[in-house]
């Protein structure tokens, strides 16, 4: 039985293959999530230094490349670097301390591993070039298929994120509702809120509600089964941050890391049906 699960989870992790679109969603996303984040430090007009404009040039000249889906692996490596740079060079050594966050950590590592991912066979002018040149007669177009181990360290990471944090959250600190009020004072010292007298009961809930589903994410987000029931509860766990602390795009990374724990050709049936395409887009070729 030990054997049995150990192959399978051999084969989910490292021998399964699958539609490679959601890679190449996950690519769309974080070029978008990375212009969210970086593109108003990076804008010419702010930079001061050669090296800080020929970062910003690489950035954006990478980050567009990553977006379009023209040389997109190359791109999306391209953009793996500067991150890295980014957050360990400028960030890190230099001084900028807003880039060495964990939301930065994160989006930083999700680049990395979208760029080992097949990220550019679907959905990019890759695509479109590989499909004219068939149409006039040329190679075949490569099949939108191929080993998703990338996308599986990616749900990996998404998991293992969740468990780490609701350890984390497992403290007297935090489950007091402490730790989570002492968040919400400062977040809304103009307000009124300090004021409010339920205030240490919402946030004793708040608490061990964030625990519980970040502990169920972490054990159940990788299995069909309890995923139908934890996805949008995630989601929507991820949206109140964004909408009540400040989070930056800490949220909305990890709401492009749920891409990597879908059923590939799911979500390649679910984008065939969206742009009216009757073949099976799931089907191998």
């Amino acid at each position: 039985m030990i054997g049995r699960a150990l192959r399978g989870a051999w084969t989910w992790a490292l021998g399964s293959d699958g539609s490679t679109r959601p890679a190449a969603l996950l690519r769309i996303s974080l070029a978008l999530v990375l212009w969210s984040r970086f593109a108003g430090e990076l804008a010419l007009y702010r930079v001061r230094t050669a090296s800080e404009l020929a970062l910003a040039l690489v950035f954006f000249a990478a980050s567009t490349l990553m977006l379009v889906g023209l040389w997109a692996r190359l791109a999306t490596a391209m953009m793996a670097v500067t991150m890295i740079v980014m957050v360990y060079g400028f960030g890190l050594y230099g001084g900028r301390l807003g880039w060495i966050h964990h939301h930065t950590y994160l989006l930083m590592w999700a680049t990395i591993l979208c760029a080992l991912s097949p990220c550019g066979r679907s959905l990019g002018v890759d695509r479109w070039r590989a499909l004219r040149r068939a149409g006039s007669g040329g190679p075949p177009a490569p099949g939108e298929r191929a080993n998703l181990w990338a996308m599986r360290l990616c749900g990996l990471q998404l998991v293992a994120l969740y468990f780490a944090s609701a350890i984390d959250k497992t403290d007297p600190g935090f489950l007091s509702g402490d730790r989570l009020e002492a968040i919400l004072l400062w977040t809304y010292a103009d307000t009124g809120l300090t004021a409010s007298p339920g205030l240490h009961t919402l946030a004793i809930a708040g608490a061990w509600l964030v625990v519980a589903l970040e502990y169920a994410l972490g054990l159940g987000l990788l299995h069909p089964r309890s995923r139908r029931w934890l996805l949008w509860p995630g989601l929507a766990m991820h949206a109140g941050f964004y909408l009540l602390v400040p989070v930056s795009t800490f949220s909305v990374t990890v709401a492009c890391l749920y891409l990597a724990v879908l059923d590939p050709d799911a979500v390649h049936r679910a984008l065939a049906r969206l742009v009216g395409d009757r073949a099976d887009g799931a089907s191998r070729d």
